[in-house]
């Protein structure tokens, strides 16, 4: 029930409490879209990457820190980087299911529809963005020995999702050092390829083959450290 009301409900309050105000500040985006539609892929953004840190911290840093099965997992006979990506495999998939559901829902509430690729475009890049969400997670809930220091840097997280990746805000917006920097994190390149294959047509496959070597380079990179964590 508690998913079913997630899947409900997230979406409905986002539009009703988001999208809704701020498409009456900012009408249409610089590129004339408007704002409801062109904020629609960052919300299932922003739903998937909530969906994937609950899943996150209850698979890895909950059960460490508390000490319960995942010493046991961990002593599976398989690598370190299998046991991270199949953390990273569950939770993105299950987080693309509350997303596809999401933006279905979100959908209907919408006065205008995007073109019909945009429907799948949005789940293939979401796996591409809660790959590399994903790996930051795993990151902090490895490298993070308390709960207080967890939480407070989460909350700096999820800040800087919504500020400082697009996925609600056009970065043209910010002052221009900033914004030209916080327009090449590898967050803010996919939103921006998703957008540019939804809305112009336009797609750069060198982005989006950088941003998943960065992601499995990423997950790679969280396997040697959790093996150092936990010095096995």
């Amino acid at each position: 029930m508690s998913a079913i009301l997630f899947v409900i409900l997230i979406p409905i309050l986002l539009h009703l409490m988001l999208t809704t105000l701020m498409k009456n500040i900012f009408i249409n985006s610089l590129d004339k879209i408007p704002y409801e539609i062109w904020a629609l892929p960052g919300v299932v953004f922003l739903i998937s990457i909530l969906s994937a840190y609950a899943v996150l911290y209850r698979d890895l840093f909950d059960l460490r820190i508390h000490k319960k099965s995942f010493i046991s997992i961990t002593l599976a006979p398989y690598s370190k980087f299998y046991l991270v990506f199949g953390f990273l495999i569950a939770a993105i998939i299950e987080s693309l299911i509350y997303g596809i559901l999401s933006m279905i829902i979100l959908s209907l509430l919408l006065s205008q529809q995007l073109q019909w690729y945009a429907y799948f475009a949005i789940p293939i890049y979401g796996s591409i963005f809660l790959l590399l969400f994903g790996n930051l997670t795993l990151t902090l809930s490895i490298l993070t020995e308390r709960i207080t220091t967890f939480i407070s840097i989460t909350i700096i997280l999820f800040f800087f999702m919504i500020f400082g990746t697009g996925i609600l805000f056009e970065f043209e917006f910010y002052p221009r050092i900033l914004g030209m920097i916080l327009s090449y994190n590898p967050f803010s390149l996919i939103t921006s390829e998703l957008r540019r294959l939804v809305f112009l047509n336009q797609i750069d496959w060198l982005l989006i083959g950088i941003s998943v070597l960065t992601g499995l380079g990423w997950t790679w990179i969280n396997g040697f450290l959790l093996k150092r964590s936990l010095k096995q």
